[in-house]
Parts: C-alpha cells; sequence; structure tokens
C-alpha cells in the first residue's frame, strides 16, 4: 500500500505545486508587474501598495507550506490541523480578488487536490466538500471573512460562473478521490500479495522444521523400540537358549549312560526350548502389531506451538486441560493437522498475532477450541482447508463449526468422540497379560 501512496502523494504534490505557482505567478504579472488598479487600496501609495502585496503573498506561502505539509503526516489531526491553516490561508490570500478563474481558481484546486488525497476515506469526501462549500461562500458573502471600508463594494460574480466553478470543483474532488480509492484498493491488493508471499515462505518454513521434528521423533522412537525389543529377546529367548546350552552341556560331560537321567534332561530341553519358542512368538507378535511411530498429541503440539512461535512471530497459548498425553495414531494425527491448519488460517487470512487453543474431555468426546485475534470474516467461505478439515472430522465422527464470533477474531470449534471399539479391548487385555505394553497399537478409534 505504501508504495501505491508514494506515488499518489508525488503526482499529487507536483500537480498543486503547479496550480500553486500559477496562482503566485498570475497575482505577481497582474497587480506587480502589470501594475493593474487595485480593488480596495488606493494603488497611488506605496504602503497601501505593500500592505496588498503582504496581503496576499504572507498568507499565500502560509498556505502552500501546511497544505503540502498534509500530504505527509500520518496523525489525522495533524493532516487536519495543517489543513485549517491552509483553508485559512487561502482565504485571506483571494477574499478580496476578483479573479475567479484564475488565481482563485488554483488556490481552490491546490486545496481539493491536497484534501481529496491527505484524508482517507470517508474523511477526504467530507473535507473536500466542505472546502468547497467555504469557498462557494466566500465568493458569495466575502464580508463574512473581514470587513473593510464602507465605500468599498465586494465584486460578485454572476450566476454562472458559481455554476461553473462549482461543477469544476465537484469533477476535480470526485475524480481525486477516485483515484484515492482505486490507490488504496491496489495498495490493499499488493499488500495482500506481500502478506501472502510472506506466509508462504514462513509456512514452509515452519512445515520444513515441522517434518524434521516428526523424522527425529521417529528415529528416536524407532531406536526405542529396538532397544526394548532387544531386551526382550535377551531377557526372554536368550536366557532360555542358554539354559539348553548349559543342560545340553552338562549331559555330555556324564561318564556314563544313565537312561532315565537322560529321559529327565531331554523333557527338561524340551520344555525349555517351548518356553523359548513362546517367548519369541510374544515377542514377534508385538513387532508384528507395531504401527507406524508417530508423536502423541500434546509433545506434538508444544513442539509445534515452539517453532510456530519461531518462525512466525505469533503468540500462541495452549491449554490442554485434562487431555490425555496420547490417543493414538488416527487421534494424534487429526489433532495435530487441524492445529496445523488453524495457524495456517489464522495467519494467512485472519491476520491475528495471537492465538488460543484449548482442549477439554468429556465422557466421550474431546473438545477443541482455537480462537485468533485476527480481523475475521462476516461470512465463512469454506476453501480448501477448512473443507478439509471438516471432511477429516467428519470422517472420524466428529464435528467442526467456524464462525466470527462478536468480540471479534476467528473461533474453530471441535468436537471428536472417543469410541474403544471391542478388538481394541482384547488387543489391550492381551498386551496387559503379556507386559508388552500394547507396542504403541491404537488404543481409541474415532
Amino acid at each position: 500500500m505504501e508504495a501505491g501512496f508514494r506515488y499518489g502523494r508525488a503526482g499529487t504534490v507536483l500537480v498543486s505545486t503547479m496550480f500553486l505557482c500559477a496562482a503566485m505567478l498570475m497575482f505577481t504579472g497582474k497587480y506587480v508587474i502589470g501594475g493593474s488598479v487595485f480593488t480596495v487600496f488606493d494603488s497611488n501609495t506605496e504602503a497601501n501598495r505593500f500592505l496588498f502585496y503582504i496581503n496576499f503573498y504572507v498568507p499565500f506561502f502560509l498556505t502552500t507550506v501546511t497544505l503540502e505539509s498534509c500530504l505527509f503526516f500520518r496523525g489525522f489531526f495533524a493532516k487536519g490541523f495543517c489543513f485549517i491553516i491552509a483553508l485559512a490561508g487561502t482565504t485571506v490570500s483571494v477574499y478580496v480578488l476578483p479573479d475567479i478563474f484564475t488565481v482563485n481558481l488554483c488556490l481552490f484546486s491546490a486545496c481539493i487536490l491536497v484534501s481529496a488525497m491527505a484524508f482517507n476515506p470517508p474523511w477526504n469526501m467530507i473535507v473536500s466538500l466542505s472546502s468547497i462549500g467555504a469557498f462557494i461562500v466566500l465568493l458569495l458573502r466575502p464580508s463574512y471573512i473581514g470587513s473593510l471600508p464602507s465605500d468599498f463594494q465586494f465584486p460578485v460574480p454572476a450566476v454562472s460562473y458559481f455554476i461553473a466553478l462549482a461543477f469544476y470543483l465537484f469533477t476535480l474532488a470526485g475524480a481525486q478521490i477516485l483515484i484515492r480509492f482505486f490507490i488504496g484498493r491496489l495498495g490493499e491488493t499488493h499488500d495482500m500479495i506481500s502478506h501472502l508471499n510472506m506466509v508462504g515462505l514462513k509456512m514452509v518454513e515452519f512445515n520444513h522444521r515441522l517434518q524434521e521434528y516428526v523424522q527425529n521423533f521417529g528415529e528416536e522412537a524407532v531406536k526405542q523400540e529396538r532397544l526394548r525389543f532387544t531386551r526382550e529377546l535377551h531377557d526372554s529367548s536368550g536366557y532360555v537358549f542358554t539354559n539348553i546350552i548349559a543342560i545340553a552341556d552338562a549331559a555330555a560331560s556324564w561318564p556314563e549312560l544313565d537312561l532315565q537321567k537322560m529321559h529327565a534332561t531331554l523333557y527338561m530341553i524340551r520344555n525349555q526350548a517351548r518356553e523359548g519358542l513362546h517367548r519369541t512368538r510374544e515377542t514377534l507378535y508385538m513387532i508384528r502389531s507395531l504401527q507406524d511411530i508417530s508423536p502423541g498429541s500434546i509433545s506434538t503440539l508444544y513442539e509445534m506451538k515452539k517453532i510456530f512461535e519461531e518462525v512466525i512471530g505469533i503468540q500462541v497459548d495452549i491449554e490442554c486441560g485434562n487431555m490425555r498425553p496420547d490417543y493414538g495414531k488416527a487421534m494424534n494425527t487429526a489433532i495435530t493437522k487441524i492445529v496445523q491448519e488453524a495457524f495456517t488460517n489464522s495467519i494467512r487470512h485472519g491476520q491475528a498475532s495471537r492465538i488460543a487453543i484449548q482442549f477439554w474431555e468429556f465422557p466421550g468426546s474431546l473438545s477443541m477450541m482455537v480462537n485468533d485475534n485476527g480481523i475475521g470474516a462476516k461470512q465463512v467461505v469454506k476453501g480448501i482447508g477448512l473443507a478439509g478439515m471438516e471432511e477429516r472430522i467428519t470422517g472420524l465422527g466428529g464435528s467442526l463449526e467456524a464462525y466470527s464470533p462478536e468480540e471479534g477474531g476467528f473461533r474453530l470449534k471441535v468436537e471428536i468422540p472417543l469410541v474403544m471399539t471391542n478388538s481394541e479391548l482384547t488387543a489391550k487385555d492381551k498386551a496387559i497379560s503379556t507386559g508388552g505394553g500394547g507396542g504403541g497399537g491404537v488404543l481409541f478409534k474415532l
């Protein structure tokens, strides 16, 4: 937006300066160089001539400085103060001059151009129309500005002059207001494109960091599982096979053959081998039932929060309430995907600076609420992100609600049911009975 306004200000400064210079040259040429007869002061008196020039040039230069300053001040009150001074200077400069379509017109045009560009809508329209009204009143009733000698008659132009002047000034103001409007819209579009490009780059970095975390988490989890299986095999099967070897070595060292003792030894070896086979099958069952390693829901959320705050610079507050540390792969994936998409929407569309996420587990369901302090939306349009979230949640039996609350921002409300299936209960009971712990299998199905 700044680029568009810079060009708009530069153009307005150029054109308004041209009008101001034209007004000064016209006045100088007619009254200073040309020596035209004065309408107020006695042309034969040098003191009066000097006062006449002072009456124009001093307010004129004050108008020039304050009028151009309006385009560079950012505060509304600073702009308004400068413009009021410029308007007063214009009024004092021209209120006794009969030059409606020369000096007066140039000064009026400069004021209208600046007022329409310097102020934001709708103030630019209000200030421009008020200025035009003030100029018309000045021409119709110049005595309102100040009193002059009783024998002086203000030059009152014909009605047609007023109509032509009003038409010109309204046309000029309307054209400048439209230019200001389109510059604003063009600037908003430019800012939106820049914002989306910035968001895209940061989200790429965020996703890259998140993938690194998931990859490192998976590698670490695989390493831990490998160590656990190694311990299981060593503590169970390794112990059994060590006993078998020890018993066989002892039998081989007997000095003479004893059938009864040999039968007992073979029976012992068979029992040890059966126990080792059983333990090996249990361990293989644990390996087979192990699903893909995925981060736990809470650990992933806090890591996402940390990465998002570092990369994007937006504050994220997470309240987990009575949420469990892990709901299994299916639910963990659903939660993390929803949070990730909420992050994207908040920065890309809402332009938020703070995001708050709250969880609470009710009997049979998990509730999730995401609030941001962005610009919100009068009407929620379900794009690819929201539609994808809704499909993911409804596919799991849950529900999603997206809206802008009265206090502002944007809000996502998610309800996900928690249902434990019979097969998962059986798997859990079996894992508990064998001491395997389930091997990371999904205990809850949505």
